[in-house]
């Protein structure tokens, strides 16, 4: 059997999949007792969820396109009532100005004028605005305030934890490779590991009150075949 077929085979069991059932026959398995080990059958409803799980990401991509297909056909359809929009009041205006020579006309629907707006500027090039403004000494003045980068900053901390984190670890693997010998990278990265469950709590409790330390934590991680 190809990959393609294969697929289309599993996508097909996937879509007898009843999930609500699936998920209750699981949620039973839960309440038994505690301790129990896992059986093949409960692994094989985690299979069946898994290929539920991937047939609805399948559908919601599916779902999501026909929505942006439905989408795009009535911006299009409101982009054109909006034309038409455009086209009348450029008729009523050209009405109001030239016909009505300016004045107000009020009728039974509603009052239409022309509404005035004062003399403005606009600037055209801020790269000679900016110019200006630096040699009269006003460019302070008119600059927004910068915005925080408050990634950067998280980044810093975590980056000064890392650091203290590596030290530490090259330092355990340098003694135990004194009495073990070579150490595999797995080994070496579990050893890193333990130091930053370690330090974690102790180095994070000195932050400035405007941080707040958020533990690690695991998430369900599903890679398909």
């Amino acid at each position: 059997m190809d990959n393609q077929a294969f697929y289309e085979a599993l996508e097909e069991e996937a879509k007898d999949i009843n999930i609500e059932d699936l998920m209750n026959e699981m949620l039973n398995s839960f309440n038994q007792e505690k301790g129990q080990a896992p059986t093949p059958t409960d692994e094989l409803k985690v299979r069946k969820m898994v290929l539920a799980r991937k047939y609805i990401e399948k559908e919601i991509n599916r779902l999501m396109m026909l929505r942006d297909a439905v989408k795009a056909d009535w911006d299009q359809k409101i982009a054109k009532k909006k034309e038409e929009i455009e086209g009348l009041n450029g008729l009523i205006e050209h009405f109001i100005k030239v016909t009505n020579k300016g004045k107000k006309l009020s009728l039974d629907v509603a009052t239409i004028s022309l509404k005035r707006t004062g003399p403005r500027t606009v600037v055209q090039d801020e790269e000679k605005a900016r110019d200006f403004l630096k040699e009269h000494n006003q460019l302070e003045k008119y600059l927004k305030k910068p915005e925080l980068n408050t990634t950067l900053l998280q980044n810093a901390y975590r980056n000064d934890f890392k650091e203290l984190v590596s030290k530490e670890a090259e330092r355990r693997i340098v003694i135990e490779e004194k009495s073990k010998g070579p150490l595999s990278q797995k080994r070496k990265k579990e050893i890193e590991l333990e130091v930053e469950s370690e330090w974690a709590d102790s180095f994070f409790s000195k932050l400035p009150d405007f941080m707040k330390y958020m533990p690690e934590k695991k998430t369900l991680s599903i890679t398909m075949k």
